[in-house]
């Protein structure tokens, strides 16, 4: 029982610093849209800051996270200090050299590439802002490397505070820093992209004097023979590809909606083999999915990421001390759980999709079409909402057992499926397309992980996790009536803001209130343990 209440407290702690980041990040993109809207700008930043978060996801919170904390949480639990710290110099030293290799190859392929061919305006715009960008990886997977660490050692407060620390940066920076690179959108967006690098030096700032306090200074080592760091590199180089394989499918999509988007003012149509083809997508496309997207990140990372982040050094530690009851433990408590707010959140969003929307991003530079393209992108990508953050728990799980395999091979599959999806939704749904093929292959994923790992978990209850799925699957019914027969009682129209807030604010307060009236009812456990360990403060 302490072993699930630390666990849920930590859960707390990354879900109230996640809550606080999104909704600074939801502020940031408020100003974002309202400043660069839905046009060629916008679009080519989110393809020139969505490149350096790939290496990051890769080489810092994602594979080398999943890699390394096992392998140091081992360490911790068996090994001196002296080894464990031995194996954060190393690992930090050869993540370093990786980095700053890649960063400069980079770089003069960036300025490279306009010599030898030409570039239409749109990829011209992009390779610019990814000069400027791309450095940004280095510091964030330094940054994501010492949260590693910290969280190894069950602290999770600072690490969870940097996501806060770059949106208070950015937010500061698109009023004090963009002005200074000129009157257009084309040329302030570089103001954006310079505020990206100084928000991460930032982030790694407030890290360091942390790991300090507890006793880590980090120290270049070359030990690359040193055992545990050969294990790492083992775990790291499948975790990559697994990761890699749902990075991929995300940047898959922007280059498929910046590519096959009409560019403005050009024509109507490509050429493949002599024959002209429509442009399925409209300038924009990339801008609407990354706004639609970041609506999605937030339920996602307010409780499926923060329970997941939460889970997994206690995953690691249970394994490494073999104690299966209490991983079982730990493990049904966090699938629950992500159900529990998962699935109602994804229904929320599809039904509130368009009042949410309109108050948030509508003004200026982000038009009523903008809107509506949103919107739709949004009831796309929700269908998904507790796939995706089921799946950060199940592939985090497989990673504490060290099997990075499994990830691999179920995530190399939903490649080629949400290609194969992308490329023929597109020309039906639009972008909308690319965000069901999205859901479509995340939610078959995490289906398959799960099964896939409910074989090698055999003390999981099973009958505990489907009789809490059909308890929360009963109290969402009940809330989506609700919410439904609100929505349609307020006015429309274009309105001002006090009734767009209106407009959002009454149903979804209802439909919260109903769900966990309903939960009640029904006797659900998810809500006694948000009740009692998350909510109420502790005695």
């Amino acid at each position: 029982m302490e072993e699930k209440n630390n666990f849920l407290q930590s859960a707390k702690t990354v879900s109230l610093c996640t809550l606080a980041s999104r909704v600074l990040g939801l502020i940031r993109d408020v100003f974002c849209a309202s400043f660069f809207g839905t046009g060629i700008a916008w679009d080519a930043f989110v393809i020139a800051f969505k490149i350096p978060n790939l290496f990051r996801r890769l080489f810092g919170e994602g594979a080398l996270s999943a890699a390394f904390i096992p392998v140091f949480s081992e360490y911790l639990e068996t090994k001196d200090k002296k080894s464990a710290l031995e194996l954060v110099n190393v690992t930090g030293t050869s993540l370093f050299i990786i980095l700053a290799a890649i960063i400069i190859i980079a770089e003069i392929s960036f300025a490279t590439i306009p010599q030898i061919t030409s570039l239409n305006y749109k990829w011209e715009m992009v390779l610019n802002l990814l000069m400027v960008t791309f450095p940004y990886i280095l510091l964030i997977c330094m940054v994501a490397f010492v949260m590693a660490v910290l969280n190894s050692f069950k602290h999770f407060l600072m690490p969870a505070m940097a996501p806060i620390a770059l949106n208070i940066c950015w937010i500061i920076g698109i009023f004090t820093i963009t002005p200074f690179f000129g009157d257009t959108l084309e040329k302030r967006i570089f103001g954006v992209a310079f505020t990206i690098l100084l928000g991460g030096l930032i982030q790694l700032a407030i890290q360091l004097p942390v790991l300090k306090k507890m006793g880590i200074v980090f120290k270049p080592s070359l030990y690359f023979s040193h055992p545990g760091f050969r294990r790492i590199i083992k775990l790291l180089l499948p975790t990559v590809f697994g990761l890699a394989a749902v990075q991929i499918n995300v940047l898959m999509n922007s280059f498929i909606a910046i590519t096959f988007a009409k560019p403005p003012g050009g024509t109507e149509n490509f050429f493949i083999a002599g024959i002209a083809i429509p442009y399925p997508l409209e300038t924009g496309a990339v801008s609407v999915l990354y706004f639609g997207d970041r609506l999605i990140q937030f339920p996602l990372g307010v409780f499926g990421i923060a329970m997941a982040t939460a889970a997994f050094p206690y995953f690691s530690t249970h394994a490494a001390r073999k104690d299966w009851k209490n991983f079982a433990v730990t493990y049904n408590q966090a699938v629950r759980g992500i159900l529990f707010i998962g699935i109602p959140a994804s229904i929320g969003l599809i039904l509130l999709r368009k009042p949410i929307v309109e108050l948030i991003y509508e003004r200026n530079a982000f038009t009523a079409e903008s809107t509506d393209r949103t919107a739709t992108v949004i009831a796309f990508y929700a269908l998904g909402v507790w796939a995706y953050a089921l799946s950060q728990v199940i592939v985090r799980a497989f990673y504490s057992i060290q099997d990075t395999i499994t990830p691999v091979k179920v995530g190399a599959g939903m490649v080629i499926l949400n290609l194969f999806l992308n490329l023929t939704l597109v020309w039906f749904l639009h972008e909308g397309g690319l965000a069901l093929a999205t859901a479509i292959s995340a939610t078959v994923q995490t289906v398959i992980l799960f099964t896939l790992f409910q074989r090698k978990l055999t003390n999981a209850d099973m009958k505990i996790i489907f009789t809490s799925l059909l308890k929360t699957l009963v109290s969402t019914l009940i809330m989506s009536i609700i919410c439904w027969i609100a929505t349609t009682r307020l006015p429309g129209g274009d309105v001002g803001i006090l009734v767009k807030l209106v407009r959002l604010l009454v149903p979804l307060t209802m439909s919260i209130v109903t769900y966990f009236l309903a939960s009640l009812l029904l006797r659900s456990e998810e809500l006694k343990y948000l009740y009692t360990s998350i909510l109420k403060k502790r005695q």
